[in-house]
């Protein structure tokens, strides 16, 4: 099937912004951008002209299977305060409000313009209801397992579900983070990640408390792994920054790094990021991801919700605005970069750009009659809750309530 979309503005994030034209997609696929509306015929014609539309939103690091804690829980002084919070309320979760849960997340995310989605998976049964959201998405099959002994069942495991899911839905591999993964381990996800295809990711440098137990074998995360009787006794702190770490094992330059807001000189190591801006300000985190020396390195930065336990929603309009409060050296051309282009690029997606050959998944908003502003500017406006068009595959959907 062809579609025409008359628009009133467009932002192509691969060029400069697009007035007055039209866009032309068959079977889902972006065939032609034009600058001018024709009198060409297709089966169907959408009249946008009162919308600026730009690619769909990227979230290039959520977890679903967590939005039923939304308020349960609070910042700690510690990290591994907050996470000693988080084990039981989460493991009190019922499966109903887990599913229920993961409904309310994933409508709020389309609500506010998401089409792309990289969810980190900690139970296989949650594969199905995260994968058939109904998002473009990659599912990271998360990992916890710092004792070595471990390793080779808990790949084992992996594989097997890499085999019996690979088909039906596109999985990724995440190593849940440097203190929770034995080297071991790491090395062996990191096989399998090659082996398969898959693209590998990880929670990195996101504490002080991180750096300490990683550097000098020390902290509250020590105590954490004591009390959960989930230590290694052979293991030894390798001495070196998280991020130095994975790099020594061979593995950094192939990971999607996330949070990484203790990475400081070392994100030269890194290929891919992802910035969590409401997870940050929900924790109250003053130092992070030195994201403006990162896009100057030309190293790509994505944005992310991370999780309802961390965090106060899954609006992701919500998500660029924090972005744009906590990155004053970041214009918000860049932003919207970063929330589309660039995690589509980290992710693998054909999305995230408007040009010929990419899908067309494609976010509008509803203009004021006479708008005279910059166009990057109109997702940032403080009024939007929501979108007012919203399209995945060339199939657009009618935006919730």
């Amino acid at each position: 099937m062809t579609l025409k979309i008359n628009f009133r503005a467009l932002l192509t994030q691969c060029g400069e912004p697009i007035e007055n034209g039209e866009l032309i997609i068959e079977n889902g696929t972006i065939l032609e951008v034009s600058p001018q509306i024709s009198q060409r015929k297709t089966e169907t014609t959408l009249d946008l002209t009162d919308h600026l539309l730009m690619p769909g939103f990227v979230n290039a690091h959520s977890h679903l299977g967590l939005t039923a804690l939304a308020d349960k829980l609070s910042p700690s002084k510690s990290f591994a305060g907050w996470i000693r919070d988080l084990i039981p309320v989460n493991a009190a979760l019922s499966d109903d409000e887990r599913m229920k849960g993961i409904q309310k997340g994933a409508g709020e995310m389309k609500n506010s313009g998401v089409t792309g989605l990289a969810d980190f998976v900690a139970e296989p049964g949650l594969l199905d209801p995260i994968g058939g959201a109904g998002f473009r998405s990659v599912l990271f099959l998360e990992i916890i397992g710092f004792q070595e002994k471990r390793a080779r069942d808990l790949a084992d495991e992996v594989e097997t579900l890499l085999k019996s899911q690979g088909s039906k839905w596109t999985l990724g591999i995440a190593p849940h983070a440097p203190y929770s993964v034995s080297e071991k381990l790491f090395l062996q996800l990191d096989k399998l990640a090659k082996d398969y295809g898959c693209l590998l990711s990880t929670h990195l440098a996101e504490t002080d408390e991180e750096t300490l137990f990683i550097e000098k074998g020390e902290g509250p995360l020590v105590d954490l792994l004591k009390d959960r009787q989930a230590l290694d006794e052979n293991w030894q702190a390798p001495a070196k920054s998280p991020a130095r770490f994975l790099k020594s094992l061979g593995i950094l330059n192939d990971m999607v790094a996330v949070h990484c807001n203790y990475i400081d000189e070392d994100y030269r190591a890194l290929q891919a990021a992802v910035f969590c801006p409401k997870s940050t300000q929900w924790f109250g985190r003053s130092h992070f991801l030195p994201v403006r020396k990162m896009l100057d390195a030309g190293i790509p930065v994505g944005l992310g919700t991370d999780s309802m336990a961390s965090n106060d929603s899954l609006n992701f309009l919500e998500e660029i605005r924090v972005a744009d409060k906590l990155l004053p050296d970041v214009s918000r051309k860049e932003i919207l970069s970063m929330a589309t282009r660039f995690g589509a690029e980290i992710l693998r997606f054909p999305s995230g750009k408007i040009k010929p050959g990419q899908k067309g998944d494609l976010i509008g908003f509803k203009l004021e009659h006479g708008y005279r502003g910059d166009w990057h500017d109109v997702p940032f406006e403080p009024q939007r809750k929501k979108v007012d068009f919203y399209m995945i595959n060339g199939k657009s959907q009618a935006c919730p309530s």
